[in-house]
């Protein structure tokens, strides 16, 4: 298959593709987490993946851009391989993930998912229609000599860039392998100390078990001996309020019996005294008339009659 654009504007349409895409993702990757991430296999401003899926979608489907389903489904299945193949071989050679699809619906060994293929179908065909255009008018306006020279720096920058950082990669891999040695050597001793105050604290409390044992027994019959007292404490202050109770309520009757007596005693008496004398009685308990001349007229009827 030819390429359908010259060597040196199909290399200068992948760096540009490549730059978009990493400005894509720092943009998404700023607005899901929050702060800025440098996206990318690489440590330079590009994601190679992007570039090449894009251009993957001009050699194949430039011919056909104007027919839109083709288009789309064509570009969501050109670019899927694409990122599902580089995620695989990255993965393969470094046993790194550089995206992760895994907490995505309907996602392939979390190197692709149905959602961002979408995403891609819609950015390519978008990207055909608007942004390859604008970039065909760019390259043709610069001259072939300057195009060339900054490609040939870029792409010795892009050489560099990869170099170093499959060697970094390597190096923090043996880097985890060092640090994972000397954490098992940690964990190791670690686990010496930890059995050592383990079995201490073990041959305490073997020891210990006895009189913890014996105090426990001790404090069970303390507790049930006060929670008898306590009953029986209760039960003789009921049995004390019962009696005093019904104490007073004989007391009460004795005290109706009391002047009831009283009541009759007092009415025999009365039956006894001459009518002036229960007059002068009667007068005296319902406070009229002043007694003292009541006393005297009753003394002089008195005198009167024993005459």
């Amino acid at each position: 298959m030819t390429l359908p654009y010259g060597f040196v504007d199909s290399l200068g349409m992948f760096f540009i593709y490549a730059f978009i895409g990493w400005i894509i993702e720092v943009i998404y990757y700023g607005l899901t987490e929050g702060r800025f991430i440098n996206r990318g296999f690489l440590n330079g401003p590009l994601c190679p993946v992007y570039g090449v899926c894009f251009y993957a979608v001009i050699l194949v489907l430039l011919r056909i851009q104007d027919n839109f389903p083709l288009l789309f489904f064509g570009s969501m299945l050109i670019t899927t391989t694409i990122e599902f193949l580089a995620g695989l071989i990255l993965y393969k050679l470094f046993n790194l993930r550089w995206w992760d699809y895994s907490n995505y619906k309907f996602n392939l060994k979390g190197f692709i998912c149905v959602q961002f293929s979408i995403y891609w179908g819609i950015a390519c065909t978008l990207g055909m229609k608007v942004l390859h255009p604008m970039v065909l008018f760019i390259l043709g306006k610069v001259p072939f000599v300057a195009k060339a020279v900054v490609l040939g720096i870029l792409s010795s920058l892009l050489i560099a860039d990869f170099i170093t950082t499959v060697i970094t990669i390597i190096g923090f891999k043996k880097k985890l392998v060092i640090l994972s040695n000397v954490s098992k050597e940690i964990r190791n001793v670690s686990d010496k100390i930890g059995g050592t105050i383990y079995g201490g604290v073990e041959t305490v409390v073997n020891k210990t078990a006895p009189a913890v044992e014996s105090y426990n027994s001790y404090m069970k019959i303390y507790n049930a001996n006060r929670s008898e007292e306590k009953a029986l404490f209760k039960k003789h202050r009921q049995e004390e309020m019962e009696f005093l109770k019904q104490l007073v309520s004989d007391e009460k009757l004795d005290f109706k019996i009391s002047r009831k007596d009283i009541n009759e005693k007092f009415i025999q008496l009365s039956r006894g005294l001459r009518r002036s004398e229960r007059s002068l009685v009667h007068k005296l308990a319902s406070g009229k008339n002043d007694a003292y001349r009541m006393i005297i007229n009753v003394l002089k009827k008195d005198e009167e009659e024993n005459k």
